[in-house]
């Protein structure tokens, strides 16, 4: 698998773009699981990479992800580039987000991916296995085949917004508002949960000290236990 990665890695840099999408779950855990990378390169091929069935060193990968020089398109990135931040521990650079794209570029807001797909490849994608467990294994045919639809055309999707943006002079205006998405985090700091407490600012020094500590507790515990902290008693 590691001789697979890099390869992959090598592929994605030397074309200088890959398509990306991630599956995870989220619900009942303390952060979001990553359960799947989907990868397209440009010639075509997919690729799907399984964290939890195989396990893989993604070095490589992140080190291409981290990389401003390489185009990194995704749908709706937010969630997957602060969940790689976190789990691959570099940020992703070089971000073209076609959610973000499609609203310079003059459609819907918040355009889902099967709209955006018909609206600029006239394609219409039939998915079942939207509403599923990723992190179960094996993963089911209509599962792998959902998964990897995500990103089957999605370069093809950033090909068409860019040539529309690039005729209305608004490309780089989407590239600034992509850029944005480098900085998304979603590791949990506990200085910042301990200052957003409510009416933490009305406690003596004792009692802030005390309130602190209960944060970190409450966080250690959740983490441990991999639940979200908002079910540790605090």
């Amino acid at each position: 698998m590691a001789d697979r990665v890099r390869e992959i890695a090598d592929r994605a840099r030397a074309a200088g773009r890959l398509g990306l999408d991630t599956e995870f779950v989220g619900e009942g855990r303390y952060q979001p699981l990553l359960c799947l990378v989907q990868i397209a390169l440009p010639d075509g091929e997919i690729v799907l990479l399984d964290p939890i069935a195989e396990p893989f060193d993604p070095a490589p990968l992140a080190d291409v992800l981290a990389d401003p020089d390489i185009e990194v398109v995704l749908h709706a990135a937010r969630q997957d580039v602060a969940l790689l931040r976190r789990d691959w521990g570099q940020p992703v650079r070089g971000v073209f987000d076609t959610q973000i794209a499609a609203g310079f570029a003059g459609l819907r807001a918040q355009m889902g991916y099967d709209a955006l797909l018909k609206a600029t490849l006239r394609l219409q994608v039939q998915k079942g296995a939207s509403f599923t467990r990723w992190d179960r294994r094996p993963l089911t045919s209509e599962q792998l085949a959902y998964a990897r639809g995500d990103v089957e055309h999605l370069l093809a999707v950033a090909d068409v917004l860019q040539e529309r943006l690039l005729a209305a002079g608004r490309l780089d205006w989407a590239r600034e508002e992509c850029r944005y998405l480098e900085d998304v985090d979603d590791r949990r700091d506990v200085d910042l949960l301990f200052g957003r407490l409510p009416k933490i600012n009305t406690l003596d020094a004792e009692q802030r000290a005390v309130a602190y500590e209960l944060v970190v507790w409450r966080e250690d515990t959740a983490k441990a236990a991999d639940k979200p902290p908002s079910t540790v008693l605090m």
